[in-house]
């Protein structure tokens, strides 16, 4: 797996666990009727999916900065930017 290849998908973890505390956060909202328990379970879950998007963007932020530069601007040699 290159850097490239990591950085992607640390990204698309990021973007689902966002997605995933939104949803959990909105349930959290809707069925705050039914009784606080479960709303607060809902949003418990959240903020775990939250904090899970925080520490993969964090993890993502570190790795970028090791990849390697290349003459044409590109930040990874298998795939330059121009080419």
């Amino acid at each position: 797996m290159t850097r490239l290849q990591l950085h992607r998908l640390l990204l698309a973890l990021v973007a689902v666990f966002v997605v995933g505390a939104v949803v959990l956060y909105v349930l959290s909202i809707s069925l705050a009727g039914n009784g606080g328990d479960t709303a607060r379970l809902f949003d418990s879950f959240a903020i775990v999916a939250f904090m899970g998007a925080v520490l993969f963007g964090i993890i993502d932020f570190f790795v970028r900065p090791v990849m390697r530069a290349t003459p044409d601007g590109s930040r990874d040699v298998e795939t330059p930017l121009n080419g």
